[in-house]
């Protein structure tokens, strides 16, 4: 079990390296690794894949302000986590942290540690650990405060819930908001790499069976997944209801393969290809060894799951949408059309938003910036193929008129 676990992490378990730093020290000379994964989580993570049980997630949010880093950051994010003091708040301790003024009497001791109001540096490392909707809400913050409790031992942290088991307005799907001070008691700093992330996806996983949450923890090699999900980044820009320039710079690629005919290369299919054969040759050795132990029923799940991974096309998304393009006739005319359509599209009702807003029209402004945000999560590619959403004409009239609330101001 030892040697599929080492192969299916990649690398022997570890915590993450922490890096010395020169600021606060409470104490100590040693820094403690968090305990080993239990014996079998690689097998256990391939089995419930193989039964396609529901991947974890777990991420670190790309920051999108400059004013995100020292103490000033911390707070604003913990003011969106805590929706203002309206959803409570827990720390490593276990004290509970209700209203607004309780937040900000624990960010403030926090600062109290030495950490500045502005810094070039991240003081605080946000952490989003989610599941699917479906999944017990309760199951996911308890298994939150465990991975938490296991893995930043020696850190100060808070974390919340978000659900719409709060509020009908909350995402349907269980996620938690996990605030890791960088620095722990001794003065090192966390310092996770991708390898790190992983491993906390395999670590949450393992706390959320213990809460009988059936679950999965796979990288998509595992399962011969060519498709990387949407950048993070880009999908926080699309999410705030604007188009962000790789969006566009993708659009335009598309447009020009349709036009001259020439369907986009894979950039890395022999690695993929030599990837996908040392997976399959893995997997043939597991189900071999299994066999041999006697357990023929996971032996044959890990057999079903090579034969799934080995089935698996290796089609990029720019291929997907080119090969859409080609089955449904759309011409790159029509496709120009269309990200014309909804880039102008979002700059009209970003035009539109700003007036209402001073025209005082604050409830009209919030449904357009929700349509607005509905087009800018729409593929291009489908609004050509004749899916395209206006949003123009669902905007609910304003009960006074713009134009003349601007014509009055001046």
């Amino acid at each position: 079990m030892k040697k599929i676990d080492d192969w299916f992490l990649g690398y022997k378990t570890r915590s993450v390296k922490g890096k010395r730093d020169s600021g606060f020290n409470l104490g100590g000379n040693s820094h403690k690794s968090s305990k080993p994964l239990k014996p079998g989580s690689g097998l256990a993570n391939l089995r419930a894949a193989a039964l396609k049980h529901p991947e974890v997630m777990v991420k670190i949010p790309r920051r999108l302000s400059g004013n995100s880093k020292g103490m000033h950051g911390v707070r604003n994010h913990l003011d969106y986590v805590s929706r203002n003091g309206e959803l409570p708040l827990e720390t490593q301790s276990g004290e509970q942290l209700h209203g607004k003024r309780a937040v900000q009497d624990f960010v403030n001791d926090w600062q109290k540690l030495g950490i500045p109001e502005e810094s070039k540096h991240r003081e605080a490392l946000n952490i989003v650990l989610s599941m699917p909707e479906g999944t017990p809400p309760d199951a996911v913050f308890n298994a939150a405060r465990n991975f938490a409790a296991e893995q930043f031992a020696g850190h100060q942290y808070v974390f919340g819930l978000h659900h719409d088991s709060h509020d009908p307005d909350e995402p349907k799907h269980p996620h938690v908001h996990l605030c890791v001070l960088m620095r722990d008691e001794y003065g090192q700093r966390l310092n996770p790499r991708k390898n790190d992330l992983f491993e906390w996806r395999v670590r949450f996983a393992e706390k959320l069976r213990e809460e009988g949450v059936l679950c999965a923890a796979t990288k998509r090699q595992h399962r011969g997944k060519a498709l990387k999900p949407e950048n993070s980044f880009v999908r926080s820009i699309r999410s705030r209801g604007d188009l962000p320039d790789r969006y566009k710079q993708q659009a335009e690629e598309l447009i020009e393969a349709v036009k001259n005919s020439d369907r986009p290369k894979h950039p890395f299919l022999r690695e993929a290809m030599q990837t996908r054969g040392l997976v399959l040759e893995e997997y043939g050795k597991i189900a071999k060894e299994l066999y041999k132990m006697g357990n023929k029923t996971e032996a044959r799940i890990i057999s079903k799951l090579a034969k799934e991974v080995a089935g698996e096309p290796f089609t990029t998304q720019a291929q997907r949408q080119y090969d859409q393009v080609v089955r449904q006739g759309i011409s790159s005319e029509q496709l120009r059309a269309a990200l014309n359509d909804q880039i102008d599209g979002i700059e009209n009702s970003k035009a539109l938003m700003k007036d209402l807003r001073h025209s005082g029209f604050k409830t009209e402004a919030d449904q357009l910036q929700k349509m607005s945000v509905q087009l800018a999560r729409q593929s291009f590619v489908d609004m050509a193929g004749g899916q395209q959403k206006t949003i123009q004409k669902d905007i609910p009239a304003p009960s006074r008129d713009v134009n003349q609330e601007k014509d009055l101001d001046r």
